[in-house]
């Protein structure tokens, strides 16, 4: 049973090696901008996106290989195969009297700021 997701355990292992990527990426690049190392590097940019290819790939294999992660990572989505999720009708009537009551206390706030703003104006 617990092999039974794990391809999805796989497919979220791999998203957050392309976040690792990104993150590295653009936080490289903005120090290369930042020291204009574009002048002074040749082929900086195959080294800044060399540098996050590898640590994205290496955050996949790692975990990927991790014992204890692919354990943990199978029983999150064995108890999220338990969970019970709402029907469309039912996430429908939420958000509807979220929106209500969202649009009663902002004019309930309105009320009473413009009230207390004619208070003050009274008194000063």
């Amino acid at each position: 049973m617990e092999n039974q997701f794990q391809k999805w355990v796989n497919l979220s292992y791999l998203a957050l090696a392309l976040l690792a990527y990104y993150i590295v990426y653009t936080l490289v690049a903005r120090v290369v901008g930042m020291y204009d190392l574009e002048t002074r590097v040749k082929d900086i940019d195959l080294i800044v996106r060399g540098s996050a290819v590898l640590l994205g790939a290496l955050t996949f294999f790692i975990l990927w290989r991790h014992q204890q992660a692919n354990q943990f990572m199978n029983e999150v989505m064995i108890e999220l195969s338990r969970v019970t999720w709402p029907t469309q009708k039912e996430t429908t009537s939420a958000t509807i009297v979220v929106i209500v009551m969202v649009l009663i206390s902002g004019a309930v706030l309105g009320l009473l700021d413009y009230l207390w703003t004619q208070v003050l104006r009274t008194i000063i």
